[in-house]
C-alpha cells in the first residue's frame, strides 16, 4: 500500500489506458466507474438474505484422503470466525500481512483476506508464492513499523528455511532484515512439524498452529502467542466453539463424548483417542447437492450441532489438543495403530531426510504395511549416501517395530496441492494401481 509521495511517483510511472480502450465493440461494451460515479445517484439497496441460512461462498475441500466436496458457507459462518480470530491473536491495524496462499482456499480468504480487511492491515499480494530471495528483497525494502505477519502452510517455511541455510544464518540476516520484521507467524493446511518450527523460531519469531477445516470456516483453534504454550498441540478452541473427542466409530456417537474438556469428567489423555468434533456458529451450513447425501458428519448431541472432523486426537488437562491423524489415514498393522504424521515427525530426525510422507499398503501377512517416501536434504543422494535398508535399520532403532516402514522409497519431490498440503492419497494411488497390475513396488 502506497500513500503522499510514494502514490504519486507510482501514478505518473503507471501508463493511463483509458483514451485507448473503446466504449464499445461487437464482443463487448465498457462502463466506466468513474463515468458511473459522475452521473448517477447512490440508491440504497435491499437485500433479501439471510445470514444464518443463505450461503455466502461455496468452497472445495482440500481432498486430501479423499474425493474433494463442496462446503456451503454462510454470511454469519465467515464475519463470526473473523469475530472470534480478532481477540485471539492481537493483530494490529496497518500490520503487511503477507498474502501469497490463495484465496479460492478457506485458509487465505479468511486469514488473509478477509482478516486483513476485518481488522485494518495492508496486503502484500503475490498471484503465487514468490522465490524468497523475491519475498526477503521486498520486505526489506518495505517499512514496517507495526510489523509483518506470515500467514502459510510448513511448505512456505521451510523453503525460507532452506533458502536462510544455503547462504548461511549470519549472510542471511546481513543481507535481509525480513527476520526482524515478522512478527507473527502461523501455519494451517496441515501439520506443522517440530524440525520446521524449531528452526525458525531460532531466527525468526514465534509460530503457531491454527486448526480448522473448510468446513468450519476455516478457523477452530490457535495456539496462544502469549501464556501457556506446549510444543505439537493444536492449542485451545477459539471464543465461542466447543470441541469433545467422541468415540472414532460414529455409529456411537449419541453415547456422548469420551472427553469434554471438563476436568470432574475425566477422560483425558492419549488413552481416549478418538474423533475431534467441533460446535460453534463458524460451522458450514452442509455440503453441497447429492454430497449431502453421502457425508454424515453433522450430528446433534447436548442441543448442540456437531461437526465431525475425520481428525483423530487427544485432550490433556488443561483443555489443549493433539491430533494424531486424519481418521482415513490411519494404518492398522497385525492389530496396531499407526499414525503417518507420527512416523513421519520421527523420520523426520533423520540427519538426512528432508521431506516424508506416509501411508498404507496392503500387506497379506499384517493386513496393511507402512511405506514412508522420502526426500533428502541438499548435498545427500541416495544410494550414495543412504539407502532404503539403512534408513529402514535407523527407523527400527528409533521408533515401534510395527511403526517401522515396510517400504522406503527415495523420490525427488512430495506432490503438494496448491495450498501446499503434500498429498499422500496420490503416492498411495500409484502403487496400488501397480499391485492391482500384478507389479512390484519400490522401497
Amino acid at each position: 500500500t502506497a500513500e503522499g509521495p510514494e502514490l504519486e511517483a507510482l501514478k505518473g510511472s503507471v501508463p493511463n489506458f483509458q483514451d485507448k480502450v473503446p466504449d464499445s465493440a461487437d464482443q463487448y461494451k465498457v462502463y466506466r466507474m468513474k463515468k458511473i460515479m459522475e452521473e448517477t445517484t447512490a440508491k440504497e439497496l435491499k437485500v433479501d438474505i439471510d445470514p444464518w441460512t443463505d450461503p455466502a461462498v461455496f468452497l472445495m475441500t482440500g481432498g486430501t484422503t479423499g474425493l474433494p466436496k463442496v462446503a456451503m458457507l454462510s454470511h454469519a459462518n465467515l464475519v463470526l470466525n473473523l469475530l472470534m480470530i480478532k481477540p485471539w491473536t492481537n493483530l494490529q491495524p496497518e500490520m503487511i500481512t503477507i498474502g501469497s496462499i490463495p484465496f479460492f482456499h478457506s485458509f487465505g480468504m479468511t486469514c488473509v483476506m478477509s482478516g486483513a480487511l476485518f481488522l485494518g492491515m495492508q496486503m502484500l499480494l503475490f498471484p503465487r508464492p514468490p522465490t524468497d530471495d523475491v519475498l526477503c528483497e521486498v520486505i526489506t525494502k518495505l517499512d514496517a513499523p507495526k510489523g509483518v505477519m506470515y500467514v502459510g502452510v510448513e511448505m512456505l517455511f521451510k523453503r525460507m528455511l532452506d533458502y536462510m541455510n544455503s547462504i548461511g544464518v549470519e549472510e542471511f540476516k546481513k543481507k535481509y532484515d525480513i527476520w526482524k520484521k515478522i512478527k507473527y507467524a502461523t501455519s494451517g493446511a496441515g501439520p506443522l512439524h517440530d524440525y520446521v518450527r524449531e528452526p525458525w523460531e531460532e531466527v525468526f519469531c514465534p509460530i503457531r498452529v491454527g486448526y480448522g477445516l473448510t468446513e468450519t470456516s476455516p478457523i477452530t483453534s490457535v495456539a496462544p502467542f502469549w501464556g501457556k504454550y506446549k510444543n505439537g498441540k493444536l492449542g485451545l478452541p477459539m471464543p465461542g466453539t466447543d470441541w469433545a473427542i467422541f468415540n472414532s466409530d460414529s455409529s456411537k456417537f449419541d453415547e456422548g463424548p469420551i472427553c469434554d474438556g471438563i476436568l470432574e469428567h475425566g477422560g483425558f489423555g492419549v488413552e481416549n483417542t478418538g474423533e475431534i468434533c467441533v460446535a460453534g456458529p463458524q460451522v458450514m451450513l452442509g455440503y453441497l447437492g447429492e454430497q449431502a447425501e453421502q457425508e454424515d458428519n453433522l450430528k446433534m448431541w447436548g442441543g448442540k450441532r456437531w461437526l465431525l472432523t475425520g481428525d483423530i486426537g487427544f485432550m490433556d488437562e488443561d483443555g489443549f489438543m493433539e491430533i494424531r491423524d486424519r481418521k482415513k489415514s490411519l494404518i492398522k498393522v497385525s492389530g496396531h495403530s499407526v499414525f503417518p504424521k507420527e512416523v513421519e515427525e520421527l523420520m523426520g530426525e533423520h540427519e538426512m531426510v528432508d521431506e516424508v510422507a506416509v501411508a498404507s499398503i496392503p500387506d497379506k501377512s499384517s493386513g496393511e504395511a507402512v511405506k514412508a517416501w522420502v526426500t533428502l536434504k541438499k548435498g545427500f543422494k541416495a544410494p550414495r549416501d543412504i539407502d532404503s535398508d539403512i534408513l529402514k535399520k535407523w527407523c527400527v532403532e528409533n521408533m515401534a517395530k510395527w511403526k517401522s516402514p515396510r517400504y522406503i522409497e527415495f523420490v525427488r519431490k512430495l506432490p503438494v496441492s496448491m495450498t501446499g498440503k503434500v498429498q499422500r492419497r496420490e503416492l498411495q494411488e500409484k502403487d496400488l494401481a501397480k499391485l492391482k497390475k500384478g507389479k512390484e513396488i519400490k522401497g
